[in-house]
């Protein structure tokens, strides 16, 4: 009696199991309804648009994947790829949505979705520029990964520089990177719009951040000061020719205090020299911050000193 029980559970079993699956003559393998695309690429894709348009994401990405898987080649699939990031942005995951669309710019690169999936891109940027990162004792995670907008803002520019959000990419690669305190790749990326997108939008805003990003480089040279310099040239020849920019009194408040800076740096040598002994070199020093920075509290101190060390 046991033995009938067993088997007629295992016959139900079996029957369930075989009624989702269809003998197939032409390849002569059982095929599953669930996992095989309509006849056509045409009716796959209007299966896959229904769904999308009733709000149930998960089914539409299945269905247009199932559309890629089967049809790779048809004039839909592109525009499957394409919804294949809408699906995944609906469902709350950007990244993976932002690699979906780079595969209709790597795959589909005639497509008329390009500059939509660039914006699409640029926004899934921003959204993680914007994020406040997860912190840990007070560590935060980019400190031992990389940022994901980076990644996107890079793609972006190398992959379709010649794209309406490629120079705001560039420019917004590098406000992260000063964000991140990496000063020098912020300069470069500042540096690119500059060079690369004159007739920006940016273009204004990037002489004067690459200014800044220039003078927090200067921040980690000891007695080198060409990066502070260089800062220094930049900002001055920012507010000489465009007086009338807003952040041109930005640019004066930084000025002032770059040339501080460099005027402490100056006395800091000058010190150096005098402990040494040294004092033809000291007043030498002490003298180029009096000529060079009258107008900065070193400049007094500096006075008294060259006076002292005149006729030593």
């Amino acid at each position: 009696m046991k033995r009938i029980i067993i088997f007629l559970i295992l016959v139900l079993f079996s029957l369930n199991v075989y009624s989702f699956w269809i003998w197939s003559p032409k390849t002569q393998k059982w095929k599953n309804p669930k996992y095989s695309a309509l006849a056509t690429p045409y009716l796959q894709y209007r299966e896959a648009l229904n769904s999308f348009g009733e709000g149930d994401y998960k089914q539409a990405y299945k269905e247009f994947k199932k559309l890629l898987i089967h049809y790779p080649d048809a004039k839909e699939a592109a525009e499957a790829q394409y919804y294949l990031g809408r699906c995944l942005e609906e469902l709350n995951q950007p990244y993976q949505a932002h690699l979906e669309y780079q595969k209709v710019i790597d795959s589909y690169p005639n497509s008329e979705r390009i500059n939509e999936v660039s914006r699409r891109q640029f926004n899934i940027g921003e959204y993680f520029l914007n994020r406040e990162p997860k912190k840990w004792i007070g560590v935060s995670l980019y400190d031992f990964i990389d940022h994901p907008a980076i990644e996107i803002f890079k793609r972006i520019v190398d992959k379709n520089p010649y794209s309406e959000y490629a120079s705001s990419a560039q420019y917004k690669l590098g406000v992260l990177y000063m964000q991140l305190n990496r000063y020098e790749e912020a300069r470069d990326a500042f540096g690119g719009v500059i060079d690369n997108y004159p007739d920006s939008e940016w273009f204004l805003p990037a002489k004067y951040q690459l200014a800044i990003a220039t003078a927090k480089a200067s921040a980690g040279t000891d007695y080198d000061s060409t990066f502070l310099e260089e800062a220094t040239d930049r900002l001055d020849e920012f507010i000489e020719k465009h007086p009338q920019a807003q952040i041109s009194s930005e640019a004066q408040n930084q000025l002032k205090e770059l040339r501080d800076k460099e005027a402490g740096k100056n006395f800091a040598i000058a010190q150096f020299y005098e402990k040494q002994k040294k004092y033809k070199a000291a007043y030498v020093y002490y003298r180029l911050v009096l000529q060079k920075y009258p107008e900065t509290e070193y400049a007094k101190l500096a006075r008294a000193k060259a006076k002292e060390l005149k006729n030593k």
